[in-house]
């Protein structure tokens, strides 16, 4: 047998996203490539891992068995990976970091400047990637550690809050719109900028809402695209209220919704990876300066 990094890595995210299609893409391969992987795997082993069907894929019993093997395989051997990497840099600290784009282009400038000072020998790698794919990354040990709103418990990811958030009402930032707090029954759901139905956030605004199935409003896959279209006054949005960082950048103001639904930003490493005094000082930066932006 001649199992590979990427077979294992493949088979893991099959069996997360339960669809060969969005795994293809967290990948960032076709799925006709995926799925040739998944097969070669499966006739080295001789067994089937999944059950396809039209409508699902399931892991097999086989599948079920290979799942904390392979989990434990490719934790390990990213691990090694980042400590090799780690070792060629020559001797000085590293830090390699995942956010989102719209961190990215708005609070991160100011934590690394800061942190700069703090640990002028540090040197801090970011990455922007989408939230999902910084939560595998982290898995996988090529992160050393994540951030965004990380909403349920993962095996083998640790969490650590970074500030507290709520779901609020994103609006023009116009003179005439005073609102304090808006309640849920008062939003107009065939109205908003929604995000897809896959997205955690907006699956909890839909629970709100009593959407179900497709959102009826105008549906975009980005964060920064929906404060972009609230901006130019396409509609509302129901966003994270830590989405006003971007208020620098979009002229756009965030209305609370009551009742109050927590959306916590998360820190999130690797279990098991050991503490680290540098993710410390980087989350604590970051809480910090993303504060200050939402003030």
């Amino acid at each position: 047998m001649n199992f590979s990094f990427r077979q294992m890595r493949a088979f893991l995210a099959v069996a997360r996203h339960a669809s060969f299609t969005k795994a293809a893409e967290q990948l960032h391969i076709s799925q006709a490539g995926l799925s040739a992987m998944v097969r070669d795997l499966e006739t080295q082993l001789g067994c089937r891992l999944f059950e396809r069907t039209t409508r699902a894929v399931r892991l097999t019993a086989a599948g079920l068995s290979l799942l904390p093997v392979a989990q434990r395989t490719v934790q390990d051997l990213g691990a090694a990976v980042a400590q090799l990497g780690a070792l060629g840099a020559g001797g000085h600290d590293r830090l390699r970091v995942g956010v989102t784009p719209l961190i990215a282009c708005s609070v991160i400038p100011d934590v690394l400047k800061r942190m700069h000072k703090l640990a002028p020998r540090l040197r801090v790698d970011v990455t922007d990637l989408d939230r999902s794919l910084i939560a595998a990354r982290v898995e996988s040990g090529g992160l050393d550690a994540g951030f965004g709103a990380f909403f349920t418990r993962a095996s083998g990811i640790r969490r650590q809050t970074v500030f507290p958030a709520r779901l609020a009402l994103a609006v023009p930032r116009v003179e005439s719109d005073r609102r304090r707090s808006v309640r849920w029954q008062q939003i107009d759901r065939d109205s908003l900028i929604a995000l897809p139905d896959e997205n955690p956030i907006q699956r909890l605004v839909n629970q709100h809402l009593g959407v179900r199935g497709d959102a009826p409003g105008r549906v975009v896959t980005h964060l920064e695209t929906v404060l972009a279209l609230v901006e130019a006054g396409l509609d509302q949005a129901v966003v994270p209220s830590f989405a006003a960082v971007g208020s620098k950048r979009w002229r756009v103001r965030l209305v609370p919704i009551a009742p109050a639904e927590a959306v916590d930003y998360y820190c999130i490493t690797r279990a098991g990876q050991g503490d680290s005094d540098h993710i410390d000082a980087f989350a604590r930066c970051f809480a910090e300066v993303a504060t200050a932006y939402m003030a």
